[in-house]
C-alpha cells in the first residue's frame, strides 16, 4: 500500500513538474517577444509621429507659400498705387503751371 501511495504521489509530483515546466516554457517565450513588442509598438509610434511631421511641414509650405503669394500681390499693389500717385502729382504740378 505504502508503494502504491509513492507511486501515486510520484505521478502526482511528475505531473505538477510537467504543468510547471510548460508554464515556464511559455512565460520564458513572452518575456523573450516582449522587447519585440515594445519596439513593434514604438515604431509605430515613431510612424505616427512622422506622418504628423510630414502633415505639419505640408502645411508650413503651404503657408509660405500663401505668404509668399499674398506679399507679391501687395507688393504689386503698392506699386500701382505710387506709379498711380507719380501720375496724380504730375497732374497737379501741370494744373500748376
Amino acid at each position: 500500500m505504502l508503494a502504491a501511495e509513492q507511486g501515486e504521489q510520484c505521478r502526482q509530483l511528475q505531473e505538477a513538474n510537467n504543468t510547471l515546466s510548460a508554464r515556464t516554457l511559455t512565460l520564458a517565450e513572452e518575456a523573450a517577444q516582449a522587447p519585440e513588442i515594445v519596439r513593434k509598438h514604438l515604431e509605430s509610434q515613431l510612424a505616427e509621429c512622422k506622418r504628423a511631421l510630414d502633415a505639419a511641414q505640408d502645411e508650413i509650405d503651404a503657408m509660405r507659400s500663401s505668404e509668399q503669394s499674398q506679399r507679391i500681390a501687395l507688393l504689386d499693389e503698392l506699386n500701382s498705387m505710387q506709379t498711380e500717385n507719380g501720375n496724380l502729382r504730375a497732374q497737379l504740378r501741370g494744373l500748376k503751371k
